[in-house]
């Protein structure tokens, strides 16, 4: 997928003309799909306004540490360790990540829908603001 095409796909009209570069520090009602109720719920619970702090918000990757280890525990634990609690975790709510409160969690659920952890971690607009942020850092690659 072209870049024009990804920024066409995943990005409000109004950012088209934008470079992907441009893009990691528009505000996070740029992505399609999250309007500007959804972008102050960000900034409430996380303070998150740009692409960028979305895609590099702390909790989203613990979100997604904790989602890729739950889905691994079986394959990286020694058996003597193994237990089916590990691949819960990514089930459980995501106040159950330290710093996360019940009133942020809420913000999310308000936001995105999202309740669990798994959620927060595969979340389709976190994925394309991440996508956005890896966009840029290899355009200034090969700009070097």
């Amino acid at each position: 997928m072209e870049r024009s095409e990804f920024i066409v796909k995943f990005y409000d009209k109004a950012y088209e003309d934008k470079s992907i570069e441009e893009l990691v520090y528009a505000p996070v009602s740029a992505i399609s799909g999250v309007s500007d109720s959804d972008a102050a719920d960000l900034k409430e619970a996380f303070g998150i306004e740009t692409v960028e702090d979305l895609a590099t918000n702390g909790y989203v990757k613990l979100a997604q540490g904790i989602n890729c280890f739950s889905g691994c525990s079986g394959q990286i634990l020694d058996k003597a360790f193994e237990s089916t609690e590990y691949e819960k975790l990514a089930q459980k709510p995501v106040s159950a990540i330290s710093g996360i409160s019940d009133n942020d969690a809420a913000l999310l659920k308000k936001a995105f829908g999202i309740d669990t952890i798994q959620e927060l971690a595969e979340n389709k607009y976190v994925l394309i603001a991440q996508t956005t942020v890896a966009m840029a850092a290899m355009c200034l690659l090969i700009v070097i």
